[in-house]
Formats: C-alpha cells, sequence, structure tokens
C-alpha cells in the first residue's frame, strides 16, 4: 500500500520539533541564543528534507551530509563560540536528538503500521484514523517534543543539583577552600550589579574577614543588620559590601550580608575556573548536617 507524504507537513513538523531540539541544547549547554536564530537553524534543518525526496540526491542522504547539516545548523542557531564550545554543543545536540528520535521510536512502534522510511525520513501514515488531518500530526510532534523534554529537563536538574565542586575564596589577600553544592534553586543575584552571588557559612569564612566584621557577626548573627550597616560604614571595607534580599534559605523576605572578593576560583574534576564578578553571601547558620558542604553555587558559574 502506498502512502502519500505530505511535504508541507513534514516540513512544519520538523521545524517544530528541531526547535525544541535545539532550545533544549541551548539549556543544556548554557549558551545565550536568539528564538530567531533557533528558528532559523530549525528551518535549515527541515529545508534538508526537500532534497532527499528529489531524485539523483543521494548524496543528501549519506552520513557526511548530515554531519555538515548538523555543524551548519548550529553555527547558525547560536552565536559565534570558541571551537571547544562549538565542538561541545555540537555534542549535546546529537545526544538531544537521539534521545528525541529514541522516544518517538518508543511511542510509534506501539503502532508498526503507522511508520515507514522513506530514504532515511521516518513518516507517519497520515491515512490512519488517529493521524487522519495534518493539525493532528503536528500536534502529536509538539505533545512528543514537551514531554521529551520535560524529561529531559527534570533529569538534568536532578544530577546537577547533586554537584559538589572545590571551591577557593580570596579576600584581602587572604584565601580560604571549602566544598560547595552546585545548587540549581540558587538563583540570586546582587540588585545593584547583578553579579551571582555564592552562599557561604559564616562560620567557613569568618578566618578571611576583617576583625571588626567578623566580631560583629558573631555577636550580633545576620538579624541585626542595623548593628551590622553601622559597623561595616565606617571600616575601609564599606564599598566592598552589599546587602542582598532573598526568600529561601527557610525564611521569606530575609537579608543578607554579602561582600566582593578579589576572586573565587572553582575547581571541577580538575578544570579551573577563576570568576572576579561575584558577591560572597554570609550565612550564618549551617546549610548542611554533616558539613559535607558549606557553600551554595549557582549553575550559572559552573
Amino acid at each position: 500500500m502506498e502512502i502519500v507524504i505530505y511535504l508541507d507537513i513534514l516540513i512544519l513538523e520538523n521545524i517544530v520539533v528541531n526547535y525544541m531540539i535545539l532550545a533544549v541544547t541551548a539549556r543544556f549547554s548554557r549558551i545565550k541564543t536568539s528564538s530567531l536564530r533557533m528558528f532559523l537553524g530549525a528551518l535549515i534543518g527541515a529545508l534538508y528534507l526537500v532534497f532527499v525526496f528529489l531524485p539523483d540526491m543521494k548524496f543528501y542522504q549519506s552520513v557526511l551530509a548530515k554531519i555538515i547539516l548538523s555543524i551548519f545548523i548550529i553555527a547558525i542557531a547560536f552565536k559565534s563560540v570558541k571551537l571547544i564550545t562549538f565542538f561541545k554543543t555540537l555534542a549535546l545536540f546529537y545526544i538531544t536528538t537521539f534521545i528525541f528520535a529514541g522516544a518517538g521510536f518508543a511511542l510509534l512502534y506501539f503502532n508498526t503500521q503507522a511508520v515507514m522510511v522513506k530514504n532515511g525520513v521516518v513518516v507517519i501514515d497520515p491515512s490512519l484514523p488517529f493521524l487522519d488531518t495534518k493539525w493532528t500530526q503536528i500536534l502529536l510532534a509538539l505533545a512528543l517534543a514537551g514531554i521529551v523534554t520535560r524529561i529531559l529537563w527534570e533529569i538534568i536538574h536532578n544530577v546537577r543539583n547533586k554537584v559538589m565542586v572545590q571551591l577557593y575564596i580570596s579576600f584581602d589577600s587572604k584565601i580560604i577552600g571549602l566544598y560547595a553544592l552546585v545548587d540549581t534553586g540558587n538563583a540570586l543575584h546582587d540588585p545593584l550589579t547583578n553579579m551571582p552571588v555564592v552562599i557561604v557559612e559564616f562560620g567557613a569564612i569568618k578566618d578571611i574577614l576583617p576583625g571588626e566584621i567578623r566580631a560583629v557577626f558573631e555577636v550580633s548573627g545576620e538579624m541585626d543588620l542595623g548593628n551590622i550597616t553601622t559597623v561595616i560604614s565606617n571600616t575601609s571595607w564599606f564599598n566592598r559590601f552589599r546587602l542582598i534580599p532573598f526568600s529561601s534559605l527557610g525564611k521569606e523576605n530575609g537579608m543578607l550580608v554579602g561582600f566582593r572578593p578579589d576572586f573565587i576560583e572553582i575547581d571541577n574534576d580538575n578544570e579551573k575556573k577563576d570568576i572576579k564578578d561575584v558577591v560572597i553571601g554570609i550565612y550564618t547558620r549551617s546549610l548542611s548536617k554533616n558539613e559535607k558542604y558549606r557553600a551554595l553555587l549557582s549553575p550559572d558559574l559552573i
């Protein structure tokens, strides 16, 4: 039995799915891009199908052509980046594509009569009762992409939330080292500079703080903000300290005292990264019961 392939539907479905794959790739790689660039990348990938179905175009069905196409898609969808970052993004694009494809096959092969492969392209038979309209096929593609994206993001969220790294903090030429948890729930930023905030226990960082500031924390704690700000305003470190509003850590509408360090160094699997544009938020209670980690690090800093 011959199956009629509606090329317009095939292209539209692939634009939708390609866009979702690029969106997931952008989310995982944390590379900033625009919806327009991702749409253009998705469009290029979908238009590739036109050449696949043309006669005497066997080259476009080859592995080499598909690799060239994916490189072209990534180059269009994402801004110019370093070569190593480009290939990491390309690898994430392939991984995401394979997971989408695997989920698609798993769902579609519940009804093997619904699927055929034409010139290396998987096609759904539109004559089946549940696929009797163009919009039904498009909605199926949307729903499938949405489900897979949601599952992927939950998996990555849970994995990244458990990652710990070695963190070094330098202030006034003094350095301390501690373990930090990469916490996806830490989205704190300094409201004045929009710098990310690393939340650190006072007990872990007190040895590098100026004596007068350390003393007021030991006596008053973070609750007596009036006393703390008065003491800080009379020191030479006044311009490096901040007040950071927050609504987590077991308290709503709270305020953290923070400061700008000389720099921090993140040692993640022997890959070291120095950062200066960051604020350290001082937390007077414990972050973990067994002191396995003593700081919360935003994933944006990794």
